[in-house]
């Protein structure tokens, strides 16, 4: 699985803080971390935001594997369950910003990859090749489920368990961070998307977005990062 809503909706927020602070709305934004750490957490309570996905999906035959924190993303909580004949995982995640959202991934013992995800934000993000990402806004739970079964390549396929999913994602999440740091971080291409979409068409606004960015990307990782 790739750790699609995590990398995109935070790099999205990035951008569009970026576009906003250059029209002089904003004075900060937020910069998403080169690396990530996912803290096991033991407060059930935690995780009660995602109690209605939780039904949902124990009724499609997924078990919980995990409540974890992101040590480098305050406020972000994610709860993973995983179902075992279909070798899916789902992610539901609270992001302070974003609100509550959820993946449904797949991955191939070859390292290719679906995710299917009611993410708010990241649609206008390129996606990295043989890892392909379907956003469904206000989709159900069965919704991601179904178009996971019915578009994800052909396996056969990698079982993510409570062993080994932490471990999976944070470097799922460092390879789609090293892929985008590698092209210079967002491209031109993504910020005019991303600024058509708010409404922005000025080139010279893009042009000051983009190197704004790229020097987002230029900057070391934040402390204590691996």
């Amino acid at each position: 699985m790739e750790p699609i809503a995590l990398v995109t909706v935070a790099v999205f927020l990035l951008l569009g803080a970026v576009l906003q602070i250059v029209r002089a709305k904003f004075n900060a934004l937020l910069k998403p971390p080169h690396r990530i750490q996912l803290v096991p957490v033991d407060d059930r309570a935690k995780g009660r935001f995602a109690e209605s996905h939780r039904r949902e999906l124990e009724s499609l035959g997924f078990t919980p594997i995990g409540i974890y924190s992101v040590r480098e993303m305050p406020g972000v909580v994610l709860v993973a369950f995983a179902q075992s004949s279909q070798s899916l995982c789902a992610v539901v995640y609270r992001h302070p910003i974003a609100g509550v959202f959820s993946d449904m991934c797949c991955i191939t013992q070859d390292d290719r990859s679906l995710t299917v995800t009611n993410a708010p934000a990241g649609a206008n993000l390129d996606h990295k090749p043989g890892h392909d990402k379907d956003y469904i806004t206000k989709a159900s739970i069965r919704q991601l489920y179904d178009r996971a079964l019915t578009q994800r390549p052909t396996g056969p396929y990698k079982r993510l368990d409570v062993s080994n999913f932490a471990r999976f994602f944070e470097d799922a999440y460092a390879r789609e961070m090293d892929w985008r740091k590698s092209r210079g971080g967002v491209t031109k291409e993504e910020v005019r998307r991303e600024a058509h979409t708010m409404g922005i068409r000025s080139e010279k606004t893009i042009d000051q977005a983009t190197e704004k960015l790229h020097q987002q990307y230029d900057e070391p990782s934040h402390p204590g990062v691996r």
